[in-house]
Parts: structure tokens; sequence; C-alpha cells
């Protein structure tokens, strides 16, 4: 069910626009509107869900492959060494979006300034 006040649940009904590169019944990944790499993409489920944890098993099971297939096919689209695959599960982690889990794709290149080092 979607919700009036999830800016996700606002992109899906179109209500703000966004730049779709995947689209299927039930998700859709976006251009990330504050990139921090090029072709920085954001996965989410058109299924309303407050987070991680309320999400149904088989829809959780779906996101994550669907975001490994997405990130290699974007990697070898934008000709980047890797990727990274970022979940931001509440305010502690730095999660922007109080509503629906949604998963960061970030293509990443040798020597692309960007540091990402879970050891601090």
């Amino acid at each position: 069910m979607l919700k009036d006040d999830c800016v996700f649940c606002k992109i899906i009904k179109g209500e703000i626009p966004s730049e779709k590169y995947y689209e299927d019944d039930d998700f859709l990944a976006i251009f990330d509107i504050h990139p921090i790499a090029k072709g920085h993409l954001v996965l989410f489920s058109k299924n309303h869900t407050a987070n991680v944890g309320e999400m149904p098993e088989q829809e959780w099971q779906k996101i994550c492959s669907l975001a490994r297939e997405l990130a290699e096919k974007h990697m070898k689209e934008l000709k980047a060494d890797g990727y990274n695959l970022m979940i931001n599960q509440g305010e502690a982690a730095q999660s922007e979006v109080a509503h629906r889990p949604h998963i960061h794709i970030v293509p990443r290149y040798f020597n692309d300034g960007i540091k990402v080092d879970p050891r601090g």
C-alpha cells in the first residue's frame, strides 16, 4: 500500500520526477538525485514497508537478487571496475528515507576517491 508522506511512494505514483533505470511490477530502480558516483542507482520495492526487518522474506530475497543482477549489468554498461551494494537501515545508519527499504547500487572505479571503510 502506497503512503502519502513517503518520497518513494510519490516517485512510484509519478508525483515526484525520477530518472528510471529499471522497473517491473514489484520493483523500481532510479538514478540517485545526489549520486556519490557516476551511475549511482537506488533500488526499492513498490510495496511500502517501514524497514528491512518488516519485508516479507520472499520480497527480501527478490530485491537482493535483483540488486546483484542490476549491479552486474550496470557495471558492464559503465565499464566500472566494481560496485558497492549498500543498505542504510535507520537514522543511526544515515538512512535519509524514513520509510521503504532500499539498496544503493554504486558503481566504482579505481582511484575514484570514494572511501567506504567499515573499519573506521
